[in-house]
């Protein structure tokens, strides 16, 4: 009896042992994985922003009907390096029929007038330096009359009053201008140019060697002004010409 449970028994145990062996293996538990983002394409819908592309730079041409002919702008160009002082014998509509004698060199000008000048009381001037920089003048009154009584003595004076435009200034504001005439003016040939301002109708009279003009006239509507330079010198002016000169002279 004893040893049929003891049988009983380990076949039991064998029993058991085996079907622990083959019962199926618990499943480990699956990793947590990122989802994977796929890369995004663009569709035929969506627009993409692309830089703007950089302004072309276009340079101003200048108009084809308002450059001057070779010749022109030679003459434009003569008096450059070719003359450096002028003096002159002046005239325009304010002071016909005198004329006012002018030295110029730089911004220096020297106007003497041929008629005295009441500036204030009994203070008179007949000579007058001008700074064409700083636009200041000076007058002095150097004639041996008794209205002169203190020839070294300056006054400030209007530059306005005693400025004109110097045929320097005229020339170097032609940018276009046509040809119209060649002439004889002052024993000298000239060019006779013309140019448009706005309502202004500018013609000139331009030496033809020099480049200098020796007459300007300004036509606006009805209005016609003329600015003549007569007996022009060439580079003669000398510094005293262009500065007061002491006088020792006693004016009574």
């Amino acid at each position: 009896m004893n040893n049929r449970c003891l049988a009983f028994a380990f076949v039991l145990a064998v029993a058991l042992m085996f079907l622990a062996g083959c019962a199926a293996p618990q499943a480990e538990p699956e990793e947590t994985k990122e989802p994977v983002t796929a890369p995004k394409t663009t569709t035929t819908t969506e627009k993409v922003s692309e830089p703007e592309p950089e302004p072309e730079v276009v340079e101003a041409q200048p108009d084809p009907a308002k450059v001057p002919s070779k010749k022109i702008q030679e003459l434009l160009q003569k008096h450059v390096g070719r003359v450096s002082s002028l003096r002159y014998m002046y005239q325009d509509l304010t002071i016909k029929p005198e004329e006012w004698e002018t030295w110029v060199d730089g911004n220096k000008m020297h106007v003497k007038l041929r008629e005295m000048d009441n500036v204030q009381g009994d203070v008179y001037i007949d000579n007058v330096y001008l700074d064409l920089g700083a636009r200041k003048a000076k007058g002095y009154c150097v004639r041996s009359v008794y209205r002169c009584t203190d020839p070294n003595s300056p006054v400030d004076v209007s530059f306005g009053k005693y400025y004109r435009k110097t045929p320097f200034e005229w020339i170097q504001e032609v940018t276009y201008a046509e040809k119209v005439a060649e002439e004889q003016m002052q024993q000298r040939t000239v060019w006779q140019i013309k140019y448009t301002e706005g309502s202004k109708t500018v013609t000139m009279w331009v030496d033809d060697y020099y480049g200098i003009p020796m007459k300007v006239r300004v036509v606006d509507g009805s209005v016609k002004n003329d600015y003549i330079y007569e007996d022009i010198a060439f580079n003669g002016v000398e510094d005293s010409d262009l500065q007061h000169g002491l006088i020792t002279q006693t004016y009574n």
